[in-house]
């Protein structure tokens, strides 16, 4: 069993509300996330814990506590199926009387995410079909009606901050920027702008204004990102070309608007109305025509079939071609199998990356018939209230192999990361050969200590060498390099992140039978975003794995 994780200067992280922290799933500046179990716990075995360090530095700006306690105040009244359930919080101070050693900050305990964020479920420039759009849309505005009801807006919502359970089904978290716009039946206009910029409604711009049109807005650019997969600007301001081009009509007559069904295009335009005044009103949205479809995959506002659900996803994922390098290693496309048993661990690993190919891609094009992926599972219930504890994980163990488990801060790293037989120098160089391929200005530099708690995000596999191998690539350490790096979007806009490239001692279980030395020094390639467009982020690591400098290097199941 793997040493259970500790702070970066050697603290250790205690049980909270009975729950032990065992892995770190992600984070980032002074909070991270941590995966913890119960078993004494009958309804949430598992957790996730978001611990918010109180430890000084000179590195970020003072912690808000104001503004934590009310996210705790907040989340802690909301109960609905929709939103990430709040288990609790506990608090050591600085000046605590708990033992020295433990890590002094606020731990929020919340529902696990096991099925991993909404955002890696969609395909860039693709989106998902219609139909899971629909299903995801619904059980979005059912969360925000709930949470309207209670006066609250959450003020962030895009598909980053939905994450999904163990089937399938859609959790609004992430209420750090939420605020009370109506308490006992009077509302208050509200300041600041608040979220992300491509999400973020046009009247948010200094000015005074209302809760509900703003998460209205900002739903209705999530409801187009699934649909296409991307966002329809940049920002909702003149700056931008395509924001202007939809004030004047013009954008509606290109694409990818135009590709957009009638009715779906009727809601977006009214939820989408630059005029909070004249926008459509969630109870507006419920009797619209598209809202109100029939979905095989509904019943009583869950999901009834995950598995079908989860294969779905998958398929759009490999039909766009988002997986394609994953999937296969010749550049040809394979059928898909007409069984693969769930039931057998070796068919579908958890946390697999990028260089995972268990199931080959599909030869069918989006609008023919599937074959199923999924087809040897033993008998499920059908029970729309069955829990995770009945043993209905069908979702997440279809899935597990896109997804590791995460929560309110979730690091998207499940399709921008894979593997290689090569040692990181080799490495480091085919992806700056890339990157300058795709007029990105980057800089090179080596891995230091500083991080050693993101290990535990890599499974344990990472692992010192005593001394690196030759290279050619700038500042490789014993652990590996990382590439700074920087480029414009297809929008004119910055597009900033790292590629980390990490030696680790042996491949995971998966790749074992991937021809390489037993004695040879490999590699985990991760890409971790910090500005710029997640779904271009995610649009660049698919055009570097495609580069001719990368694509050899990447270990694959078919040899």
């Amino acid at each position: 069993m793997s040493a259970r994780p500790t702070s970066s200067t050697g603290e250790s992280y205690p049980a909270v509300l009975g729950y032990h922290i065992v892995q770190l799933l992600g984070g980032g500046g002074f909070s991270r996330v941590f995966r913890a179990v119960n078993p004494q716990s009958s309804q949430h075995p598992q957790a996730a814990v978001k611990v918010v360090s109180y430890a000084p530095t000179t590195h970020r700006q003072p912690i808000d506590r104001r503004a934590l306690q009310k996210e705790v105040q907040i989340h802690s009244i909301l109960k609905h199926e929709n939103v990430l359930a709040f288990l609790g919080s506990v608090e050591y101070p600085l000046d605590s009387t708990a033992p020295s050693n433990y890590v002094r900050g606020l731990y929020i305990l919340l529902e696990l995410g096991a099925g991993g964020d909404l955002f890696d479920k969609i395909a860039p420039d693709v989106g998902v079909e219609e139909d899971l759009a629909h299903f995801y849309f619904t059980q979005l505005i059912a969360g925000l009606v709930y949470i309207h009801g209670q006066g609250i807006t959450h003020r962030d919502i895009k598909p980053e901050n939905m994450l999904l359970d163990a089937q399938g089904n859609l959790k609004i978290a992430d209420f750090g920027l939420c605020s009370v716009y109506r308490y006992k039946g009077k509302e208050r206009t509200l300041h600041g702008t608040c979220g992300s910029l491509p999400y973020i409604a046009p009247e948010m711009n200094g000015t005074p204004y209302h809760g509900e049109p703003v998460d209205v807005w900002s739903s209705g650019v999530v409801l187009f990102a699934l649909l296409v997969g991307n966002t329809p600007w940049d920002e909702p301001t003149k700056r931008s070309p395509e924001y202007v081009a939809y004030l004047s009509g013009e954008l509606l007559r290109m694409a990818p608007w135009t590709a957009i069904g009638g009715d779906a295009l009727s809601l977006l335009r009214r939820m989408m109305h630059p005029d909070p005044r004249r926008r459509s009103t969630l109870e507006q949205i419920q009797r619209h025509r598209w809202f109100t479809r029939e979905n095989s995959l509904l019943t009583l506002g869950k999901c009834n079939d995950p598995v079908s659900l989860a294969e779905r996803l998958l398929q759009g994922l490999i039909v766009s071609g988002d997986m394609q390098l994953a999937l296969h290693s010749d550049g040809k496309r394979a059928s898909i199998p007409d069984n693969l048993s769930l039931t057998q661990p070796e068919a579908l690993q958890p946390r697999m990356g990028v260089g995972y190919q268990g199931i080959p891609s599909s030869t069918a094009q989006p609008a023919l018939a599937r074959r199923p992926l999924f087809s040897q599972l033993p008998p499920r219930s059908k029970a729309v209230g069955a829990t995770q504890t009945e043993g209905l994980n069908e979702f997440t163990q279809a899935l597990g192999y896109l997804t590791q488990a995460s929560t309110a801060a979730p690091m998207a790293v499940q399709l921008t990361r894979f593997y290689s037989v090569q040692e990181p120098g080799k490495v480091a160089n085919a992806v700056a050969a890339a990157l300058q391929a795709e007029n990105a200005q980057f800089t090179f530099e080596p891995i230091g200590g500083e991080e050693a708690e993101l290990q535990e995000a890599y499974h344990g596999m990472t692992q010192n060498d005593a001394q690196p191998p030759s290279h050619d690539a700038k500042a490789l350490s014993a652990r590996g390099v990382r590439i700074r790096l920087g480029l414009v979007d297809r929008r004119k806009c910055a597009l900033k992140g790292e590629v980390r490239i990490e030696r680790i001692a042996e491949l995971p279980p998966e790749l074992h039978h991937v021809p390489h030395s037993a004695t040879h020094t490999h590699s985990f390639v991760l890409m971790r975003r910090s500005k710029g467009n997640p779904l271009e982020w995610r649009r660049l690591f698919r055009s570097l794995c495609a580069n001719a400098n990368v694509h050899d290097l990447i270990a694959r199941l078919h040899s």
